[in-house]
């Protein structure tokens, strides 16, 4: 009897020092982990369009009276900055092996819409800028963007903000044109020559800052 008391003190012992030893197996590789250096040369890199990404708030959906009928898909969809921070809480960008998000620009955009030739488009891909000094609250606030960034570095990853800033956004009926003296509103570039690919507007409509 003895002998499978003693028998089975020595199995728990092993056991426990099994364990104990898997458990600083563990946390040795998480330090290890933690102290990788971030390569960009070895980033995974998941570009999102922010509004077609995930709406985790629906009460920012509308604003500046963007209301008129759009073309297929023309307009704001819902996607903000909060929800990319959900995706990060459920780990859906960890289990990708994702650690570095990029998303297109958040800054306020033109208020009106633009009719490209299929009806009505609003600026919901982010790239008609009307002011770089403030987020569009179609995407969220200045304290949703603190508080996704720090979400992010904590779970090892890394933000990467768009920025298009060699143009403004297209000139609307409550969108008024920049001063002369900040952007050009033509000729249009036809890329021949130096001069026509570069003192120039990209397409008609789209007034090129002065650079």
């Amino acid at each position: 009897m003895m002998k499978y008391v003693t028998f089975l003190i020595l199995l728990t012992l092993l056991i426990g020092c099994s364990e104990i030893k898997q458990n600083k197996n563990d946390e040795m590789a998480d330090a290890t982990n933690l102290k990788k250096p971030f390569l960009w040369e070895a980033a995974n890199i998941y570009f999102l369009l922010t509004d077609r990404f995930y709406n985790a708030d629906s009460l920012n959906d509308v604003n500046f009276n963007r209301i008129k009928p759009t073309a297929k898909l023309r307009g704001f969809e819902g996607g903000d900055i909060k929800g990319i921070t959900k995706k990060i809480e459920e780990g859906y960008f960890t289990d990708l092996g994702i650690n570095a998000i990029w998303f297109t620009p958040i800054v306020e955009q033109i208020h009106g819409a633009v009719d490209e030739g299929t009806g009505a488009t609003y600026a919901f891909h982010g790239y008609w800028a009307k002011d770089w000094t403030a987020l569009d609250p179609n995407f969220g606030t200045m304290a949703d963007l603190k508080n996704m960034v720090e979400i992010a570095h904590k779970n090892g990853i890394r933000v990467v903000l768009d920025g298009v800033i060699n143009h403004t956004g297209p000139v609307t009926d409550v969108d008024e044109v920049w001063p002369s003296d900040w952007v050009r509103t033509g000729p249009q570039c036809d890329y021949q020559t130096y001069e026509t690919t570069t003192a120039c507007t990209l397409v008609k409509n789209l007034p090129d800052v002065k650079t």
